[in-house]
């Protein structure tokens, strides 16, 4: 994704970051396979918007879209839910431009301002509390940690009427007592429970600010100028009760200087300069939990309830990247020759760890109201330390486009691109103590050096009558890698993840849950080992191979016929893979095939049972097995993918 040809992705993740109102865009392009060398970082479609000038008259516009409740029609499934039939959805999008001369036939401008509040109503799951009747049954229950039960009743309220029994799965009313847990017990009082509703707020707001500047210098000389402004506040619905849903704001920028200069009527240069930058914060809020350093995400399945703000919070994200391009186009003879570079340094601090709260997971209300340990999970991440996406990206390019006969144009380019790793993905080697050479060792990732991407087209028309045109190609592209990967993949040294397991009677939260006291200090190599959650290897840019044909056919001169096939291979695909969770079958423990039903001989005779394999000691001491009940993915690390295409289409 490109704005004026000046970079306009995000780092992080794949996708663009900055967006133009649709009454600035002068001109939207896009470059399908085959893909000229000019262009690098992604072998798919590259997205070019190029912003509006002014000219010698003042112009302007104002403009509004809108849709709301009282103009969509309702929808269906909603009667089938029992949910109101016109609810709140209110999207304004409204603006105005302005644009003209500063000077006439010299200097112009050209401004953009647009705002659009959206506004609409969320819908809760089936969530269930206690009744009021419920709420004074587990008052009167000796040894219930009363922590537990007030934020419980804090944050989850009480339901107003008590569920029948085939509304709640056959079980109207939850079992509580101190002799549950994990199970509803003979000896456990009956909780009268019932389902609750409220009206989620959900609304984003967003503005976007358009500013552009062209100067004629000379009739060889021209400046253009824009820039861009995206801001946004939008209300975080990833937690399950509204008091914990938090506003995120995000902010982007783009600015861009383009210099066009001919040299000659055969020779012309386009000179960029870029800056666009990123910020975002996801935010936990500021809640308290009496006896934690944090408020943690509390799940109890049995309700199917969660207490807390989004999963995934607290988490930010800044990107700033500065850009340079150069383009030199040269016509001599029959070969049209464009050459030139581009290149970034991207720095982006991003702050991400998983369950950094801590996430408890409790099936039964019971065992939560008790504080015994989650039967479900208990996991906590513990360090977070700040990952730093220093990188820069550098990309050459020479193409040449060559009328050979008067039928046949060639076209010919080679591109060459290089990217550092990412500098918190360097810092790998600080887990050098937990590798094990011949088998996995913690080094300091390197760049590929080797990224280059033949790219070779043709156009040719047989004949004289100039109906007919075949056109193919083939070349190389390589994608660009996310900051994403490395973020999850930080040394222990750095963040590991706290586990509890089993079920002891004891005061869990009581006593501060998992508590943050994650140390920094020299591990052991058995402790780096057993702490390490990822591993980030050599560079391996993911690229492909895109090969095409296309037959177009003019007849009864209105009529266009096209065919065009399409081929990609995709290679060094990214995949994440457990590469610690994969069962050991040998000879021991494999099971048996058979074609046909065996004998009862022949299954009595065999040497593994049931029993047996499930004795076998895990990989992962959680599972407690051989790792048959597990989640278990492929020690290959990279995938691969191909896909043909054919589409044929008849215009009059």
């Amino acid at each position: 994704f490109t704005i004026e040809g000046i970079d306009n992705n995000s780092g992080s993740v794949t996708g663009p970051l900055v967006g133009i109102p649709n009454d600035a865009v002068a001109e939207f392009s896009v470059q399908q396979n085959q893909i000229s060398p000019e262009f690098g970082h992604s072998s798919g479609g590259q997205f070019n918007q190029v912003v509006k000038s002014g000219g010698n008259e003042f112009h302007g516009s104002a403009y509004e879209y809108l849709q709301n409740r009282d103009l969509n029609a309702a929808d269906n499934q909603s009667a089938l839910n029992g949910d109101q039939l016109h609810p709140r959805y209110d999207n304004n999008r409204f603006g105005g431009s302005v644009g003209g001369p500063v000077r006439k036939n010299k200097i112009f401008f050209y401004g953009l301002y647009e705002y659009n509040p959206v506004g609409s109503s969320a819908t809760p799951g089936a969530l269930y509390a206690p009744t009021a009747a419920g709420w004074a049954t587990i008052n009167g229950i000796s040894g219930i940690n009363q922590t537990n039960l007030s934020q419980l009743k804090t944050y989850l309220g009480t339901a107003p009427t008590a569920v029948s029994a085939a509304s709640f799965g056959g079980y109207p009313l939850v079992g509580v007592g101190n002799a549950s847990l994990g199970q509803q017990t003979a000896s456990a009082q009956s909780i009268q429970v019932g389902q609750i509703s409220f009206n989620a707020p959900a609304f984003s707001n967003y503005e976007s600010g358009v500013g552009a500047l062209d100067i004629n210098i000379s009739d060889k000389d021209s400046l253009r100028a824009r820039f861009i402004l995206n801001r946004s506040g939008s209300i975080d619905t990833a937690a399950a009760l509204p008091v914990f849903f938090q506003t995120n704001p995000f902010d982007a920028y783009l600015a861009t200087l383009t210099e066009f200069h001919t040299f000659s009527p055969t020779v012309t240069n386009e000179f960029r300069m870029g800056y666009n930058r990123s910020a975002s914060v996801t935010s936990a809020g500021n809640y308290k939990w009496p006896g934690l350093d944090q408020f943690p995400n509390i799940n109890i399945f049995e309700l199917n309830v969660q207490l807390g703000p989004d999963g995934n919070a607290p988490q930010s994200g800044i990107q700033n990247q500065y850009q340079l391009t150069d383009n030199v186009s040269w016509t001599k003879g029959k070969h049209s020759l464009k050459m030139g570079f581009d290149g970034w340094k991207q720095i982006s601090p991003q702050s991400f760890t998983q369950r950094s709260r801590g996430d408890y997971e409790w099936s039964y209300l019971s065992d939560y109201l008790f504080d015994y340990n989650p039967d479900y999970l208990a996991q906590r991440s513990l360090g977070g330390a700040e990952y730093y996406g220093d990188r820069i990206f550098a990309g050459l390019y020479i193409n040449d486009s060559w009328k050979a006969t008067q039928h046949l144009t060639v076209n010919v380019g080679l591109r060459y691109e290089y990217l550092t790793v990412a500098h918190s993905e360097q810092e790998q080697t600080i887990n050098a103590i937990a590798s094990v050479p011949g088998v996995l060792v913690f080094q300091k990732p390197t760049p590929e050096k080797t990224n280059f991407m033949p790219r070779i087209g043709l156009a040719y028309s047989p004949g004289n009558s100039g109906k007919t045109s075949i056109r193919a190609g083939i070349g190389r592209s390589y994608d660009v890698l996310p900051d994403n990967f490395g973020l999850l993949s930080l040394p222990p040294q750095d963040t590991t993840t706290g586990d509890v397991t089993g079920l002891p009677l004891g005061n869990f939260l009581a006593t501060g849950g998992i508590p943050p006291n994650a140390s920094t200090a020299a591990l052991t190599a058995a402790q780096a080992r057993a702490g390490t959650a990822g591993y980030v290897p050599n560079q391996v840019r993911p690229q492909s191979w895109q090969w095409n044909i296309g037959i177009q056919h003019v007849f009864h001169e209105n009529y266009t016929l096209e065919s065009r096939y399409l081929g990609t291979r995709g290679l060094h695909l990214p995949v994440q893979a457990q590469l610690d969770r994969i069962p050991a079958v040998n000879g021991a423990d494999a099971l048996p095939l058979y074609t046909a039903a065996p004998s009862q001989a022949a299954l009595n005779g065999l040497t593994n049972t049931l029993a047996g394999l499930t004795a076998i000691p895990s990989l992962d001491p959680r599972y407690g097995n051989a790792g048959f009940t597990s989640t278990i993915t492929s020690y290959q690390p990279w995938g691969n993918s191909t896909y043909h295409g054919w589409a044929n289409q008849l215009t009059r």
